[in-house]
């Protein structure tokens, strides 16, 4: 694969899910921003997302995980990689005609490369993509502090690693 990338540890997986239980996530879908090797969205799927979608802007990888979907089973209309840039395909996701809307959008771009300061305040202008009650989280380093937006932020710490979660309120705002 292309470059070198660093997953997401399993004690971060299992944190992310715990925090998410299966309840919200059950028919739901979820986006998986910088997927790197989909493990992520593997997991949605395993604990009952309707459908998955990746964004990987590497071209090996986003293959490997398109291959990770079918050797895992799950059907091509419930897991798709979409090779691009999350600075380009957030605004086309949030541009489609079907209104879609995602229960989870995580993210984990890598660390301390000023993600802190462009992903927050683009994904607060396509917000409409998280759905009512739905959750945007990002995966940071703690040593970046990522820009404030309008929604707030929960912050749960695993080392190095931080989860920063911004709830929609089930209103929409």
């Amino acid at each position: 694969m292309g470059g070198a990338f660093r997953p997401t540890s399993g004690k971060v997986i299992a944190a992310l899910f715990n925090i998410l239980s299966s309840a919200s996530l059950t028919g739901g879908d979820f986006l998986d921003l910088f997927a790197g090797s989909g493990a992520a969205a593997v997991e949605a799927l395993r604990r009952g997302a309707g459908k998955v979608v990746c964004v990987e802007s590497d071209r090996a990888r986003a293959k490997a995980i398109s291959e990770r979907f079918g050797a895992s089973g799950f059907p091509a209309e419930r897991a798709a990689c979409i090779c691009s840039d999350v600075r380009r395909a957030i605004p086309r996701l949030g541009r489609e005609e079907t209104g879609r809307k995602f229960v989870v959008i995580f993210a984990d771009p890598p660390y301390c490369m000023g993600w802190g300061k462009i992903l927050p305040p683009l994904m607060a202008e396509h917000w409409r993509l998280v759905a009512p009650g739905g959750v945007f989280v990002f995966e940071r380093s703690s040593r970046e502090i990522p820009a404030d937006i309008f929604a707030a932020r929960d912050d749960r710490i695993y080392g190095e690693t931080v989860l920063s979660f911004y709830w929609r309120k089930e209103d929409g705002t």
